[in-house]
């Protein structure tokens, strides 16, 4: 029972400071650097980066959002006796789906980032935009 409730604590504690970190940087309001400064860009090409990186951006902050509530909501269902193991099991699966939904987003921007920019841009980009 001792491991069991030590294994418990963990966790929530982790769960909270990863929360605590998406939540913290959501509030952030600095300004990225331009990732895209260097790569000689048309103007149709900076066109259909700035609305496919708001696009990212809204997507990946609802989906931070989303993950936060549900690592909440399951912190409070690991500290309750009363909670069933078939309820923490659903928010875990819902987290799970939110997280693929996460990759899913992040993996179809840079595919669309494929089409817009050349070899060479995707080149000079992977080597820091230089």
């Amino acid at each position: 029972m001792r491991a069991w409730r030590g294994l418990l604590v963990g966790l929530v504690v982790a769960m909270m400071a990863a929360g605590g970190t998406i939540a913290s940087a959501q509030k952030e309001p600095g300004k990225e650097a331009d990732p895209f400064k260097n790569l000689a860009l048309s103007d149709d090409q900076r066109s259909k980066l700035d609305t496919l990186t708001s696009e990212r951006k809204t997507a990946l902050t609802a989906g931070q959002q989303k993950i936060v509530e549900i690592r909440q909501r399951l912190v409070g269902l690991l500290s309750d006796k009363k909670a069933s193991d078939k309820e923490i099991d659903k928010a875990v699966d819902q987290l799970a789906k939110a997280d693929k939904e996460m990759l899913l987003a992040e993996i179809k921007f840079h595919k669309a980032m494929r089409q817009i920019l050349t070899q060479e841009q995707l080149t000079a980009l992977t080597k820091g935009g230089k």
